[in-house]
């Protein structure tokens, strides 16, 4: 009888085993992907937190991360979605928004902030964000199209050890009659890269970014902003306006800018930003203009001779008000993703506190303002630095010609820089060309030559 019974059991057993080994396997559904695509310099201050696997573990969406310039971002959006993989997330500079927004390839985020099934009502924007860096970097022509992703804007970084030194301080007192302290003016500026200018030390007071490109765009933009000048004479990126380029306030400021070279190490006009960064670095320039995102690597003492040295102060002024630049990178939502609501999600978790504040940690600048509470985000040398910059941000053109017009003043103020033509005969070229650019959209406002 326990035999029959147990014989009973076994067969049992056994026939449960065979059913489980002998149902059909089901496939394993893997999860919905978005395809995030930026500039590996930037997207490194998102990816190094180590948070993206919290967005996809809470919604169940894996996020590819694909290190992609603007270049090929536009390259490919070009293409149109019969290329392959399509975008979900994109984040390229803010200026490039008008071209985008004329070529339909974005699409504005308004219909999910109104969209209580995907926006999270905690998530205000408009009282959370700086409002007029969310407006410049992420609105055109009335509509929304994203976030930012971080803001931008230079500094003048000096070595604060060299200003507090007592040897330099007499020498300083001797020969100018005023104290040693950051500058406030170019003509202080001047005075100090002239002071600090040691060839025989291999020393140089300041460098230029002289090399033709966008670093040399960005810098000489500093110089005009700070002599009361500007490219048009708008308010916001996305209006047209007189073109006032050649104007006599940019004609003094690129005068003063070529001035520079005479206090710049030799090779000066080779400089792009990493030849101005390495100078800071390994302590061979007294003081020079840099961007925020490369301030980092000026405080870390593992690539840096002069980490904890460096101090930073806003652009000086030449007449006018204070001013800084507004610049930044900006996510956006291409018209060919296969997945928006779900790239809107990712979007509001990524301006969420958190994600913020370990990003600017990062090496990134929020623009969430509860950012800066963080105590250890205010303790980084330059963010009392950044946050004046905020409220005093002047716009740059976002229309879609910004990158035609951009591509003329690197070759026009390369020309100048380089000695190859004077500052008003050059900036005459250039308004020129950006009349021709524009085409009917903007007219000249000061009178320009056309050079042979």
């Amino acid at each position: 009888m326990h035999r029959k019974l147990r014989r009973s059991a076994i067969a049992l057993l056994l026939s449960l085993i065979a059913l489980v080994f002998l149902q059909p396997v089901r496939a394993q559904t893997p999860p919905l992907t978005i395809h995030l695509a930026g500039d590996e310099w930037f997207l490194d201050s998102l990816s190094k937190t180590g948070l993206i696997s919290d967005f996809e573990h809470k919604n169940g969406v894996h996020v590819e991360v694909l290190h992609k310039n603007d270049r090929t971002i536009m390259s490919e959006l070009d293409r149109g979605s019969n290329r392959g993989d399509t975008l979900d997330v994109i984040v390229v500079r803010h200026r490039l928004l008008g071209e985008l927004v004329r070529k339909n390839q974005v699409q504005p985020i308004d219909p999910f902030l109104a969209d209580s099934t995907v926006h999270d009502p905690a998530f205000i924007p408009l009282h959370q964000l700086f409002p007029n860096w969310w407006r410049e970097l992420s609105t055109y022509d009335g509509r929304t199209y994203g976030y930012p992703y971080t803001g931008l804007t230079t500094f003048l970084c000096y070595r604060k050890d060299l200003l507090n030194d007592a040897a330099n301080r007499r020498a300083f007192q001797a020969r100018y009659h005023h104290e040693l302290k950051p500058p406030a003016t170019w003509q202080e500026y001047s005075q100090l890269a002239e002071f600090f200018t040691r060839p025989d030390e291999h020393f140089y007071g300041t460098y230029i970014q002289g090399k033709q490109g966008l670093a040399l765009w960005y810098e000489w933009l500093d110089l005009i902003y700070s002599f009361g000048g500007n490219i048009l004479d708008t308010q916001h990126g996305w209006e047209y306006g007189d073109i006032v380029v050649n104007s006599p306030q940019n004609v003094a400021a690129t005068e003063q800018y070529a001035k520079l070279i005479a206090f710049s190490p030799p090779d000066t006009l080779k400089y792009g930003w990493g030849e101005a960064q390495s100078a800071l670095q390994q302590g061979r320039v007294f003081m020079g203009l840099l961007w925020n995102d490369q301030a980092p690597f000026l405080e870390d003492p593992t690539v840096s001779k002069v980490a904890g040295k460096i101090g930073y102060s806003l652009i000086p002024l030449n007449s006018g008000e204070p001013f800084s630049q507004l610049e930044g990178l900006t996510y956006l939502i291409p018209a060919e993703s296969k997945h928006p609501r779900e790239a809107y999600r990712f979007l509001e978790w990524a301006m969420s506190e958190q994600v913020q504040v370990q990003q600017t940690l990062k090496g990134s600048a929020s623009m969430r303002e509860s950012t800066y509470d963080d105590p250890n985000v205010k303790a980084i040398p330059y963010t009392s630095t950044f946050l004046a910059s905020v409220p005093v941000a002047k716009s740059k053109p976002t229309i879609p010609e910004s990158a035609a017009m951009t591509e003329a003043m690197e070759k026009h103020v390369s020309e100048i820089v380089a000695g190859r033509t004077s500052a008003q005969s050059g900036l005459d070229a250039l308004a020129l060309d950006l009349q021709h650019i524009l085409g009917g959209r903007a007219r000249l406002r000061h009178p320009a030559k056309a050079t042979k």
